[in-house]
């Protein structure tokens, strides 16, 4: 698996003249994870574990960890559920999910990976461990705390996104 460094990637110290001791933390994440964004985005790409738009299916395949709701995935990823409908039909056409009625409400439907989906789920947790451990360097103690921060950001942006 070949994989990019960073060089032509968004990288704190491209500039000889920054001294990030002058720089305000904030900024140092607001770059971090432009940074990281852009790392794993690029090299996602690149091993083939490629998406339709900005993301949306690597979102969905990361997010449907069990079945759910197109309006729950929806909200879970950002989204209008317009957007995730239309998303949900390209996926399904390429076999990536399927849309099983909820025992629950035999009204709704829920979306569930199928094995395709899985399999494509399993890489993308892979790419994203040898990403972050081996390329990135990263202890496991790191990635368990940067996990935690990142968890808290995405639970309140969700919160002041249905709030």
């Amino acid at each position: 698996m070949r994989l990019l460094t960073q060089k032509g990637i968004y990288a704190m110290n491209a500039h000889s003249d920054l001294n990030t001791d002058d720089v305000e933390p904030e900024l140092h994440a607001l770059m971090g994870v432009f940074s990281l964004y852009t790392y794993i985005d690029t090299n996602m790409r690149q091993q083939g574990v490629d998406c339709d738009g900005p993301g949306v299916e690597r979102k969905v395949l990361v997010k449907l960890d069990r079945p759910k709701r197109i309006g729950t995935l929806a909200r879970d990823i950002s989204a209008l559920p317009s957007t995730m409908t239309t998303v949900a039909d390209q996926m399904e056409e390429r076999g990536l999910i399927e849309r099983v009625r909820d025992p629950k409400d035999r009204r709704a439907w829920l979306l569930c990976l199928t094995e395709k989906g899985h399999e494509q789920r399993r890489e993308i947790v892979g790419l994203a461990d040898t990403l972050l451990h081996e390329t990135l360097g990263l202890s496991e103690d790191e990635v368990k705390a940067f996990a935690k921060v990142s968890l808290k950001i995405h639970m309140k942006i969700q919160e002041l996104n249905n709030g």
